[in-house]
């Protein structure tokens, strides 16, 4: 038998539900962040770590982003995004869909593109504004995986409480504990 969500117990999947939708309403919060403050542009991205001169625009000033400021950027957004995909790709792990060859991509993709990302910024910030764009583009390719992760995931817990609500199927409903002595 294959370890899936329908094996696992309604508790735990309950929290890998809740935990599935909380980071879903925090990764769209940090895109809305994203949006308001660079307008999800290329330019607006640049001028975000590079800063922007006041007098060719009607925006804010902005200034380049410190070494110090930098590094603590890549520290903790990619650990906390690691931990992230640790946990979205659990949760694809344990589902029946898509085929392992897409579950495999789905669950490594994340973490190429998070490196993609990282190196991209450093470089924009340091080398050329231009990489503003590839910046964009794996991060861009990040979100899409990630709610593609979460679709799967909250399908394949929706399915799994289904089969054991109709105690269906070889996972059928939790068998009752046994009794307290």
């Amino acid at each position: 038998m294959r370890f899936s969500w329908r094996a696992v117990p309604a508790s735990i999947r309950t929290l890998a539900r809740w935990i599935t939708i909380v980071q879903i309403v925090g990764y769209s919060t940090s895109l809305v962040f994203v949006w308001h403050t660079t307008r999800m542009a290329p330019p607006g991205v640049a001028a975000r770590y590079r800063g922007a001169n006041p007098e060719a625009g009607a925006g804010a000033m902005q200034f380049a982003k410190p070494l110090a400021e930098m590094l603590a950027i890549t520290h903790t957004h990619l650990l906390s995004m690691a931990v992230i995909f640790v946990l979205t790709g659990l949760g694809v792990a344990l589902c029946r869909r898509p085929s392992e060859r897409w579950k495999r991509f789905l669950i490594a993709e994340p973490f190429g593109a998070l490196l993609v990302s990282f190196t991209a910024m450093w470089l924009m910030r340091y080398g050329d504004a231009r990489f503003a764009w590839l910046l964009e583009a794996s991060s861009a390719l990040l979100a899409v995986t990630f709610y593609a992760q979460s679709f799967l995931v909250l399908r394949e817990l929706a399915q799994a409480e289904r089969d054991a609500r109709e105690g269906g199927g070889p996972w059928g409903a939790e068998a009752p504990s046994p009794p307290v002595s």
